[in-house]
């Protein structure tokens, strides 16, 4: 189970999540949707400790860390809740000189220890779980937006992270490519993955979340199912924001 209690984070003067709470069972999806500004992705990024929360505490799948801004966490103390966590970044950030078997495996071989030979024959399970198998070899300028993404995933799956989190996985790729990527997310949560998104999507948001929470101005202003949210609210911002998007 995943639960955050009372986070806050600032930058500077800017307080971007302002006591946000939440709770996520094991192999479901929460879904992350918003305004730009809302602190949707800083949220997210706390789960990693991409951003350390100034406030509150986290817990993953047993390991609880708290926060306050004037005490620093031990590093091991981080890389323990990171071990936890597999991301998939919206600029995909692979090792452009390595091939994708080498961007799956590399992870493994110095992160978890494990042999070249064992770290290679898991990310070729897990290209082909992606759907590409043939492009083990291909470097990732001979890979499309979306087969770049693809990789992406596979390696966060290498780690056998407890969650995984996407921040807006489709908002850097071309619209004919943004399918293949979905497709993928869909089969990962029809499998009872955990995960949490963040997305512009909204169509994918309603279809694949268990949780659907809409944040702005550093606070969940309505969480639910997705009919709950996108078609049973009764928050005017909420309705704002859906008509707005509707419109667009």
């Amino acid at each position: 189970m995943i639960e955050v209690r009372g986070l806050h984070k600032s930058f500077g003067q800017l307080q971007v999540l302002k006591g946000v709470s939440l709770r996520l069972e094991h192999g479901k999806v929460l879904v992350i949707i918003g305004p730009s500004g809302s602190g949707k992705t800083t949220l997210l990024r706390c789960f990693n400790l991409l951003e350390i929360p100034d406030g509150g505490s986290l817990s993953i799948a047993g390991l609880e860390l708290s926060f306050a801004g004037n005490v620093k966490l031990a590093r091991k103390d981080i890389l323990s809740l990171r071990q936890k966590s597999g991301m998939v970044f919206q600029s995909y950030n692979l090792f452009p000189h390595m091939t994708a078997l080498g961007n799956v495996a590399e992870g493994q071989i110095t992160v978890q220890k494990r042999s070249r030979k064992e770290a290679e024959k898991r990310g070729e399970v897990l290209l082909a779980k992606v759907g590409l198998s043939d492009k083990t070899g291909a470097y990732p300028h001979q890979l499309s937006g979306g087969q770049q993404q693809r990789v992406a995933i596979a390696r966060a799956m290498a780690a056998e992270p407890e969650v995984l989190l996407f921040d807006e996985p489709t908002s850097a790729l071309d619209p004919e490519l943004v399918s293949e990527v979905l497709k993928v997310i869909r089969q990962l949560a029809a499998e009872g993955r955990t995960m949490i998104i963040v997305t512009h999507e909204m169509r994918f948001a309603a279809d694949v979340a268990d949780t659907l929470i809409l944040m702005d101005q550093g606070v969940i202003l309505e969480q639910g199912t997705p009919q709950q949210v996108l078609e049973q609210s009764e928050n005017p911002r909420v309705r704002q924001f859906l008509n707005r998007i509707k419109g667009e």
